[in-house]
């Protein structure tokens, strides 16, 4: 299961209901299990690398996106307070 079916400890041991450290200890018993958490690793860490350059490109946009809402904003006031002290309203 952990080598055809690619399922980690603690799904094999919920479905053979027993717990996943059993399931542990019987697979580091096995010689291609080196190999393949190898494999494992790599593989996750190639996602870790590519779920970290997602995110840092949405937080670069997310912020760029709060500062233009926050200067759109500003300018907004800017003319509201403009208009406020112009001459034809103080008359």
């Amino acid at each position: 299961m952990y080598f055809e079916g690619n399922l980690n400890c603690v799904c094999i041991a919920k479905e053979l209901g027993v717990s996943p450290q059993y399931v542990s200890k019987i697979l580091k018993g096995h010689p291609n299990y080196k190999k393949e958490k190898e494999i494992r690793s790599k593989i996750k860490y190639k996602n870790y690398l590519e779920r970290k350059k997602t995110n840092r490109k949405l937080r670069t946009k997310i912020l760029k996106e709060k500062e233009d809402y926050e200067l759109e904003y500003l300018r907004h006031l800017q003319w509201q307070h403009a208009i406020e002290m112009s001459k034809k309203y103080l008359v």
